[in-house]
Parts: structure tokens; C-alpha cells; sequence
């Protein structure tokens, strides 16, 4: 057993005994000091007064007036007193009670009375025992009794209790200290889902704590083997574009100096992107909040981003509402929406087709969509979009330079500002991407 369990047993066993010593005291003084003589002779004394009073009431009222007597007798003294005609019938007809009282261990006494008419009555009566020396006999030994009693009944209850607490506390204890070893994949629900109190939902806390963990361990695991893997790549063809310039006369490296010179600009856009998304993962700074219009905003960075699409394809439609007034980082919500863009020309279909729209959802929000007009994605990935380097069409993406981080990049900063963000299939055709902001984050 561990030593929280025999601490809560001691604990609650002492307060009960000290409860029951304290009880007993006080009620052996107050019987010591109220009661004159013992149960036995009292009942004595009392029966020999009501012997009296029934002969008396025998003679002058009769059997009638000795019923009524008998009647009015407290229960405890009434069953010790019979009275018995000349044709052997109990007047109250308690035959069988008398029948048992002659069979008991003590002595039954017989007396004769006669009523007024000369009619002989017998007056049987069965003394009361004297106390026995049991649980509810006053005196030391019956106090040492009660006492014995309440404590192994207060044992019982203790070990019960303190087992029922403790034993939680054993299982928490286990799954920390295999936390703290690096086992995120402990659990202890299991042993405790049927508990509702703190316990329970403690153990909830710990189970999902250790989920969240466990995900932000294979997170941090994917997005090490995702950067190794993206440097890798353009790496590689740095050292092949040198090795050929090496082996060319150098008035033919050109080409092989502008391949250097694209690799080298896709590093440090990767570099770029993968520390503004630990920027935004490395846990919450204070938001630069400026009072402005979304729309305006909007409006700048789609003429912005229709300037770079070329003249074949489809400009970016901008469907705006109301003015969308509200409290938030401009900056950073112009990246937001930047890489949301960016990314719709990137999946959305070659003839363009992006269509953003801007309105008051409530008084409380602001909803923005970006919708596009590509072939859409499959329902399985549409909840790990937001994902860091996570990509739908592998090929595709490294074809068109994407490297899987502007959607965690803009969910981030749409979660620092208190909103929401989320991705489904379009019914026209494409991708919805929608973001709903608090007008004061």
C-alpha cells in the first residue's frame, strides 16, 4: 500500500475514535449523574405500587376498571403484569405472552385478589432481569464494549474510504512518472472513466494533456523530417548545377548561374516560411491591434495579386459587403489572406476563377471566403490541410513550388485572433477556405 493510503486510513480512523471517546464520556457522565438506581430496581419499586393499585381497582370497579389499569400501563411494565380470572383467561388476552414468560429464566410470583363480589383473580407478575453486561449496558465494561465495536466498524469504513481515494492518486502517479520518462502514449481513463468526481475528469485532463503532447512530439518529428527533406532537395541540384559549371568554359555557365541562383531564392523563401510558422508556434505574443477596414485591406491585396496573374487567366472577383470594421493585426492578417490567395492559384484551375467575398456574419464577427475553381480535395484530407508540410498531391506541389506551410501559417494567426478557420468542397466546384474573425480579439 503507499504511503498516502495509510496516511488518509490513520487520518480518518483517529477523528472517528476521537468522535466516539468523546461521545461516550459524555454520555456515561450524563447517565452517572441522572440515574439514581439501577433498571431492575426501579422496575421493582414500580411493580409493587401498580400490584397495589390493581387490588384496589379490582375491588372497586371490577374487572373493567383493571383492563383500563392495565391498559394505561407503560409497554415496558404492562408485559411483566398479568391478570388471570378464575377460568384461567388473561384479561387482556395475552396467553401466549404469559406462556412465555413462565418459560423464560426468570422466577413468575402469583398473588390472590378477589373483587368486591368475591371472585378470585390471580395477579401474576415477571420481574424484570437485572442489566447484562452487554453493548448497551451502562458502566465502564459496557463503554469498552461500544468502543471496541466502533472501532473496528470505523477500521472498516476508513480502509474503504481511504483505499477509494487513494487508489486514484496510485494511478496518476504511475502514468506521470511514465510521462516523465517520455511515454506519451500512457493512459489512464481506462481505470478511471467511471468515476465522475475530480478524479475522473483529472484523469481526462492528464489523458488529453498527454494527447496533445503526444501530437505536438510527432508534429515537431514530421515538420524536422519535412525541413530535412525540403533542403535536401534543393541542395542536391546546387551541387549539380556547380559541378556542371565547373566542367563548362565560363563563358557558358549562365544558365547553370541563374539555376544556382533560383535554388538559392527557394531556400530562403522555405527559410522564410518555416520560421514564420515557429514564429507563430512558438506560443502567443501580443497582437499589434489597429482599428481599420477589412475591406479596404482586401481590396489592396487583390489588386495586389491580380497584377501577377497573367492576362490569360481569370482575375481574382472581389464580392465585398458593408464596410468590415474591426480590431486586429493588419499585418498579420494580410498575410493571412495573402497565403490563402496564394494558394488557391496554386491548386485552383488554370483558368482562374477566384472568388473572395467579405461580410458581418453577426454582430460579434466578421466571414471571409476564398473560393476557387479547381478540381477541389478528397474529403480525408480536407481536416489535415492546416497541417505543416502536409501536401494533397505530392508531385503537383513540388511541381508548382509549394511547400505545405502557408494554410499553418494563416490558421495560426486566424487562432491568435480568436477566430476560426476552416476548409470544405465547394458545391460549384473547388475549394472553400472560410475564416471567420472576432471584431475585438
Amino acid at each position: 500500500m503507499p504511503r498516502m493510503f495509510w496516511k488518509l486510513f490513520l487520518a480518518l480512523w483517529l477523528s472517528i475514535m476521537t468522535f466516539a471517546v468523546v461521545v461516550s464520556w459524555i454520555n456515561q457522565t450524563v447517565i452517572m449523574r441522572n440515574v439514581i438506581e439501577e433498571p431492575a430496581e426501579a422496575f421493582k419499586v414500580n411493580l409493587n405500587r401498580f400490584k397495589v393499585k390493581l387490588s384496589k381497582d379490582l375491588k372497586r370497579g371490577g374487572e373493567a376498571e383493571v383492563k383500563r389499569t392495565l391498559q394505561g400501563l407503560p409497554r415496558g411494565l404492562r408485559n411483566h403484569i398479568f391478570v388471570v380470572d378464575d377460568q384461567g383467561r388473561e384479561l387482556l388476552g395475552r396467553d401466549k405472552l404469559l406462556k412465555r414468560q413462565k418459560q423464560g429464566r426468570v422466577r413468575v410470583a402469583s398473588e390472590k385478589l378477589q373483587d368486591v363480589n368475591g371472585r378470585a383473580y390471580r395477579l401474576i407478575s415477571a420481574p424484570r432481569p437485572p442489566s447484562p453486561r452487554t453493548l448497551l449496558a451502562p458502566g465502564p465494561e459496557g463503554v469498552g464494549m461500544r468502543l471496541g465495536v466502533a472501532a473496528l466498524i470505523s477500521a472498516l469504513v476508513s480502509f474503504l474510504l481511504a483505499r477509494y481515494l487513494a487508489a486514484p492518486l496510485g494511478h496518476l502517479s504511475r502514468a506521470s512518472r511514465r510521462l516523465a520518462t517520455g511515454d506519451l502514449t500512457v493512459r489512464v481513463g481506462a481505470a478511471l472513466d467511471r468515476r465522475k468526481d475530480e478524479f475522473g475528469q483529472l484523469a481526462l485532463d492528464m489523458d488529453e494533456m498527454a494527447k496533445r503532447l503526444q501530437e505536438s512530439q510527432q508534429a515537431n518529428q514530421r515538420l524536422l523530417r519535412d525541413v530535412s527533406h525540403e533542403l535536401r532537395s534543393p541542395l542536391a541540384r546546387l551541387r549539380v548545377a556547380l559541378e556542371i559549371a565547373r566542367n563548362k568554359d565560363r563563358n557558358l555557365v549562365v544558365e547553370e548561374l541563374n539555376r544556382i541562383e533560383l535554388e538559392g531564392e527557394r531556400l530562403e523563401n522555405l527559410i522564410d516560411e518555416v520560421l514564420s510558422l515557429l514564429r507563430e508556434l512558438s506560443g502567443p505574443r501580443e497582437l499589434k491591434l489597429a482599428h481599420f477596414d477589412l475591406a479596404e485591406l482586401l481590396q489592396d491585396l487583390v489588386e495586389t495579386v491580380n497584377y501577377e496573374i497573367a492576362e490569360d487567366c481569370g482575375q481574382i472577383e472581389l464580392q465585398l459587403g458593408s464596410p468590415l470594421l474591426l480590431n486586429a493585426d493588419k499585418e498579420l492578417l494580410w498575410r493571412v489572406f495573402e497565403n490563402l490567395l496564394r494558394n488557391a492559384m496554386i491548386h485552383g484551375s488554370d483558368a482562374g476563377g477566384i472568388r473572395v467575398t467579405g461580410s458581418v456574419a453577426s454582430n460579434q464577427e466578421i466571414r471571409v471566403q476564398v473560393i476557387d475553381s479547381g478540381p477541389g480535395i478528397a474529403e480525408t484530407h480536407i481536416d489535415k490541410i492546416f497541417e505543416p508540410f502536409y501536401r494533397v498531391d505530392e508531385a503537383r506541389n513540388r511541381k508548382s513550388g509549394g511547400h505545405g506551410l502557408g494554410l499553418a501559417i494563416a490558421a495560426s494567426a486566424v487562432r491568435r485572433h480568436g477566430g476560426r478557420i476552416s476548409a470544405s468542397n465547394h458545391e460549384g466546384g473547388g475549394l472553400e477556405v472560410v475564416v471567420d474573425l472576432p471584431i475585438n480579439p
